[in-house]
């Protein structure tokens, strides 16, 4: 409930502008009128200042101290804020504001600043809030992250929200995946966590040189920088932001994009470039028609010809009346048939030399399965040729060797091919030798693994490896091998072994699969030898740790006895001693003790576990702290109580005589809440009263409950004819003053008299919503409102009192602000506009069916949103 600060303009608001403005016009604040100022200002629900023309302190309310941190004497005849001297107050809307509090931290507030135009002295009214207070109609930061926050999240881009101050706060599923971190991890946290050095340094100059100058760098453009993940690694992103304000403040989103897969393709393209130009291999590429495009360095040293020779020539042309080398005939074959070719062929220079090359043919094709151009590589291998004649004598004998053991024995040449397997590949990767000889062994593994260079080469033992199998299962395997040189010290191959360890490593990833779920679970885990003294913990989780404050060491090799205490239950342990000694399942809840004594709830299950005999060997315990659990059980059973009591004080059914009919409803929305209706008879009149506590606590509810009681004796104190609402309503402010000061509550409150033998209506009001009175035959509902204030504000107080006369057929309706202020999915107030239409539409109906025809209304408004309000609606209709 806002009675005093409502989104809409309010005559009770105006009147209370207009006091200050005449209280201003006096010449000296002092005495009563400062009081009666402190009083008014003390009425806002946040901080409030008055100020003269020159912009020094008047007067203040305690918010407004608690805010700046200052007392009010501290700040009379000075300036509020550094420029107030020659501020020249804005429209009324917020706007943020730093302010240094007196104890030196600097504080992000929000300012309303209102100039009090008919007040002589130039003074003005300044409204401060904490700036995570909603103070505007905006649209606020909830809802965007309520109404867009699925949409960002299928962004596969990052999006970010932050603040001024460079604080995020907003981070989508894209961002997530991007930087690496959860959003409940950066929220809140500045930026500047996501950039390495310098941008870190530097991004905090970049939103104070805008927020100063206003001028335009990279706002609404986009640029590529550096960013920096959880782990550390820089990427490189490409970033966008943009501006924005919501609930007056302003916010700038930024969306990344990762380039790294683009700075890497471009890398690549440039180290493919370089690699072809520095190949070690003779390079020849031609378009699709076989028409040389390019040769490399190496093609001109490995064939004697140059570029100029070739380049531009077909390789029909280049083949034509056997004067130069065969591999323009297998080229110009190649392409004719639009295949790749491999194999080692013996060529001829241009001055006549023979050689050995490993060539390969190659067609290139584009995305859409085009070929393009066509690939040709030779790369020398006349050296190896030489090498591997040498090794055909040993090889027989290797290999006779190979056959008679299981293990799976294989060569390889220096680029990992494989030059000979034995015949147990076939048991262990389901393959015949033959299908492996000339492969990569890369093409054999099921994850692709880092290809060992030339001067990595050396011996290796016991090296897991995971291939796979022909049949698509993955075989591990334990491989010792060697590489093989010349007598250069070139490597020219590799020699091994691999042996099958398949299930020793499924039993293993089993075992370490258990220890990290056991270790990462959250409830606290024990396993305690079943066979020693006393059952000693031989195991023991974090989380139990965590539970029970004990370290590690601390509970293994001792028993979970040591968390028992004074009020730990001896049934349960009784019960739990049995299961133990008898071997079965046991199920407790119990109070335990931390290690500094603190008690808490322990949800406590005992397993045994059974060895291959059947003789019980451990115990397994499962231990959950469940004391907050039994907190909210305990607190939502008190909280229907309450609920109950208060539901119970009010009216029980309509209220039916001669001259009127009275019925009413009240819906909290909570379990309990401060809205109050009551009508009782007294003496020959009828009293009705609507009532509404600020808040939606408990003690809003005993504080309602107060209020009843005292307003049923003031009642029956005054009640003769001649008793006035006005005069209840001020000996009940004057009771319940000090009660709702010391509560920090305040009431509002209109209160009504119908004398029925003269159909006489005396009704006043302390700051509450205005009744809406229909007369019989018309369709415009009028407003009942007499000046009064807010009850617990000042201790002496009078309300204006007004009287009418009713005749039959006339309905009044009173409610409390739950009803207008009821909002819709789409964010719109029910409105009172809304309640004279359901009233009028409904006016023919008796009071009690026409309470519930208003509330269904105002729920179907509502749909699926809660309450945030308690709502109270009463009807009388005069027969």
């Amino acid at each position: 409930m806002r009675p005093l600060a409502r989104s809409r303009p309010v005559p009770r608001i105006n009147r209370m502008h207009q006091a200050i403005e005449a209280r201003m016009n006096e010449k000296t604040l002092i005495g009563k009128e400062t009081a009666l100022l402190q009083s008014v200002l003390d009425c806002f629900d946040g901080g409030a200042c008055l100020v003269d023309e020159k912009g020094l302190v008047q007067c203040m309310n305690r918010a407004a101290e608690e805010l700046t941190g200052y007392r009010e004497a501290e700040l009379l005849g000075r300036p509020l804020l550094p420029q107030s001297r020659e501020q020249k107050y804005a429209p009324r809307r917020w706007r943020s504001q730093s302010f240094r509090r007196k104890d030196g931290r600097l504080v992000d507030l929000l300012l309303w600043e209102c100039r009090l135009d008919r007040c002589e002295r130039g003074a003005a009214l300044v409204q401060l809030r904490p700036r995570e207070t909603r103070a505007g109609a905006d649209l606020s930061l909830d809802e965007v992250r309520d109404k867009l926050g699925a949409i960002f999240d299928t962004f596969p881009d990052g999006v970010i929200l932050i603040n001024e101050a460079g604080r995020i706060q907003l981070f989508n599923s894209g961002a997530e995946r991007l930087f690496g971190y959860a959003r409940h991890e950066v929220l809140g946290d500045n930026v500047h966590r996501l950039m390495p050095s310098p941008y870190r340094e530097e991004h905090g100059g970049y939103i104070a040189a805008y927020l100063k100058t206003g001028v335009r760098k990279i706002i609404g453009i986009g640029r590529e920088v550096v960013a920096l993940r959880k782990d550390g690694t820089c990427f490189p992103i490409y970033l966008s932001i943009g501006e924005l304000r919501l609930e007056g403040r302003r916010y700038f989103v930024g969306v990344t994009h990762d380039l790294t897969r683009q700075k890497t393709a471009e890398r690549r393209l440039l180290t493919l470039s370089a690699a072809i130009d520095q190949s070690p291999a003779a390079v020849l590429i031609t378009d699709k028609i076989g028409r040389i495009e390019y040769v490399n360095d190496r093609f001109e040293e490995l064939t004697g010809g140059g570029a100029d020779e070739v380049v531009g020539k077909t390789v029909s042309q280049l083949s034509a009346g056997k004067t130069s080398s065969d591999r323009y005939y297998r080229l110009c074959e190649a392409i004719s048939v639009r295949e790749e070719r491999r194999s080692e062929v013996e060529d001829r220079r241009k001055d006549g030399a023979y050689y050995w090359a490993f060539e390969s043919i190659t067609p290139l094709r584009n995305a859409q399965g085009e070929i393009t151009h066509y690939l040709a590589m030779q790369r020398d291998i006349t050296e190896q040729k030489r090498d591997k004649e040498a090794l055909i004598e040993s090889e027989a004998r290797f290999r006779h060797i190979a056959e008679m053991t299981g293990e799976w024995l294989w060569e390889q040449d220096a680029e990992g091919r494989y030059i000979y397997s034995s015949n147990a590949v076939r048991d262990l990767l389901g393959l015949e030798p033959e299908e492996i000889i000339g492969r990569d062994y890369h093409e054999l593994l099921y994850v692709n693994e880092r290809r060992l260079e030339a001067d990595e080469a050396r011996p290796f033992s016991r090296l897991i490896n995971q291939y796979r199998h022909k049949s698509g299962t993955a075989v591990f395997t334990e491989s010792s091998g060697e590489p093989l040189f010349d007598e250069s010290g070139k490597l020219f191959g590799w020699r091994g072994v691999d042996h099958d360890i398949t299930a020793h490593k499924a039993f293993e990833d089993a075992l370490r699969l258990r220890d990290r779920a056991i270790e990462s679970v959250r409830v606290g885990i024990a396993i305690s030898d079943a066979r020693a003294p006393g059952n000693p913990n031989i195991y023991v989780n974090p989380a139990l740790c965590a539970i029970t404050g004990y370290a590690r060491d601390e509970l293994l090799g001792r028993s979970m006895r040591i968390l028992r205490g004074p009020e730990t239950d001896q049934v349960a342990l009784a019960q739990i001693h049995d299961a133990i000694v008898a071997g079965r399942d046991c199920e407790a809840t119990l109070i335990n003790y931390r290690k500094g004594g603190t008690p808490f709830w322990n949800e406590l299950l005992i397993s045994p576990v059974a060895g291959e005999s059947g003789e019980i060997t451990h115990f397994i315990g499962i231990h959950t702290d469940v004391t907050e659990r039994r907190k909210e059980a305990e607190s939502r059973h008190e909280l229907e109580i309450a609920k109950h009591i208060q539901l119970s004080l009010l009216p029980g059914a309509p209220l039916r005589t001669a001259r009127a009919e009275l019925s009413g409803v009240c819906v909290p929305a909570t379990h309990v809440g401060g809205d109050y209706f009551d009508y009782f008879k007294s003496g020959d009149a009828i009293d009705l009263v609507v009532a509404d506590v600020s808040g939606h606590s408990v003690g809003a509810a005993l504080i309602m409950t107060e209020v009843r009681s005292a307003l049923r004796t003031e009642a029956r104190k005054m009640a003769d004819a001649s008793s006035r609402p006005g005069e209840i309503l001020r000996d009940l402010n004057e009771l319940l003053h000090e009660d709702l000061t010391r509560a920090e509550l305040f009431i509002t409150m209109f209160y009504m008299k119908f004398l029925p033998e003269r159909r006489k209506l005396y009704y006043a009001n302390a700051g509450h919503n205005c009744p809406l009175l229909l007369r019989a035959g018309r369709d415009e509902s009028v407003p009942l409102d007499t000046e009064g204030l807010v009850i617990g504000v000042e201790r002496a107080v009078e309300f204006e009192e007004k009287c009418i006369e009713l005749r039959g057929g006339d309905c009044i309706l009173l409610y409390t602000d739950g009803v207008t202020e009821a909002r819709s999915p789409q964010g719109d107030f029910f409105g009172i506009e809304r309640l004279k239409a359901s009233f009028r539409a409904h006016r023919s109906l008796p009071p009690e069916d026409l309470v519930k025809a208003l509330l269904a209304e105002v729920r179907a408004f509502c749909g699926s949103e809660p309450p945030s309000d308690d709502i109270a609606i009463v009807a009388m209709q005069v027969k």
